[in-house]
């Protein structure tokens, strides 16, 4: 789901419109504390529909990765590693300020989240991405150069998590990866 005013600045379609096509049922969308969100599939058949590019981001054969993490060479390697795949639309954030800067704006399929970073750490992520609800739609892959303890419990606490030590090659990250969104899409 794509908050409103992200469909509206990538379009260039004006909200008012939007608002429009919602109405008329031709966009799917749902409310949530009171600001819109659109579904992905529905902005792709409306913009195929009248001929007009549809943008990578709203391909519903696309997988929509957002990495956090506040090392900026991890960042780098995991985005490039990830925009090897045509159909990964990947984002990134720094820290976990960004990250729900960005949550605001487009619902990821999958979290690849580091877990020490400055502030916050990943356990007090995920316990704000599964009181927000989140953890229901979005996957989560806990990256991290070491596999605290209290992590664990997680694992059977949260819903969609995976921990998974960095010191595991990309090879074992994408089928991580892979294994996740299997259950509810085909492979990558």
């Amino acid at each position: 789901m794509f908050k409103l005013s992200y469909v509206e600045l990538v379009t260039g379609i004006k909200a008012a419109k939007l608002k429009e096509l919602i109405g008329q049922g031709i966009l799917t969308a749902e409310d949530r504390d009171g600001v819109t969100y659109i579904s992905p599939a529905s902005i792709e058949s409306y913009l195929t529909a009248e001929g007009r590019f549809v943008p990578d981001v709203f391909r519903t054969n696309s997988i929509r990765v957002l990495i956090v993490d506040d090392e900026q060479n991890m960042l780098n390697s995991l985005k490039r590693l990830f925009q090897r795949f045509p159909r990964m639309t990947v984002n990134i954030a720094s820290n976990a300020f960004e990250m729900g800067h960005s949550l605001k704006a487009i619902v990821p399929d999958i979290i690849i989240l580091d877990y020490s970073m400055p502030g916050i750490n990943g356990l007090e992520v995920l316990n704000n991405l599964n009181e927000e609800g989140c953890l229901d739609k979005i996957h989560v892959i806990v990256y991290t150069a070491r596999l605290p303890e209290e992590l664990e419990p997680a694992l059977t606490e949260f819903k969609n998590v995976q921990v998974l030590a960095k010191s595991a090659d990309f090879k074992e990250l994408l089928l991580t990866l892979e294994k996740m969104l299997n259950k509810t899409r085909e492979p990558i």
